[in-house]
């Protein structure tokens, strides 16, 4: 096969972008690994350019929040996992729930106040936690180490990612897709990719909420 039947191979499936790029990675693995094994000299998918992909909205059905809840339950790094619980409980950002302060919390009414530099809108808001959220939110509070609900390396500072905690636990739950890519010696690598977004749990907690006819928090559909 050839760069130039590969390019006609990818555009012919043009309607449906997705499809044409995960065909065009898989073509692009499979050639690597016959270079590797010298049984030809090139990867002919390699620098074929890849279609535009339309962004998409992924909700969890109920088989798939399960699989996600044990992922978390095994995760080694319990502080992540619980970021990861809050931003599936609570429909907040990212953002929101790595920056968030203890005093932010009025635990007895059920209350977190969200300061407007931490919001979308720049607004202050008041969104009610539901018991699940305060549950969580009540059990962490035995172990606090310092002002933020999830201090980073230095405690003075709140943590700033859960990429790797994301993709280890979509690794877990069967979200994640594998790849190679070539070390230094030239020994394939297996890599990991998750297959859904952080910001996907926001979108199946509303959903979730919505099927259940339970209001929703401010900030969740925005």
């Amino acid at each position: 096969m050839t760069k130039r039947d590969v390019k006609s191979l990818h555009k012919s499936l043009k309607k449906t972008p997705y499809q044409a790029n995960r065909v065009l990675a898989l073509l692009s693995t499979m050639f690597t690994f016959a270079v590797e094994d010298n049984q030809r000299p090139d990867n002919p998918a390699k620098g074929v350019k890849r279609f535009k992909e339309d962004e998409r909205e992924t909700l969890f059905d109920r088989e798939q929040l399960a699989a996600l809840v044990i992922a978390l339950d095994n995760y080694a790094e319990q502080d992540a996992a619980n970021a990861l619980r809050l931003l599936i409980v609570t429909g907040a950002r990212p953002a929101e729930v790595m920056g968030a302060m203890w005093t932010m919390f009025d635990l007895r009414r059920g209350i977190w106040t969200k300061p407007s530099h931490h919001t979308k809108e720049k607004k202050t808001e008041h969104t009610p936690l539901n018991p699940v959220a305060l549950l969580i939110l009540r059990q962490m509070t035995e172990h606090k180490t310092g002002i933020y609900l999830f201090p980073g390396r230095d405690p003075a500072q709140a943590r700033t990612t859960l990429r790797n905690a994301w993709k280890q636990v979509c690794k877990a739950a069967g979200f994640a897709e594998k790849s190679f890519v070539k070390g230094k010696r030239g020994k394939l690598l297996p890599r990991w990719k998750p297959t859904v977004r952080v910001y996907d749990l926001r979108h199946t907690f509303a959903s979730h909420l919505v099927s259940r006819n339970w209001s929703l928090p401010l900030g969740v559909c925005t």
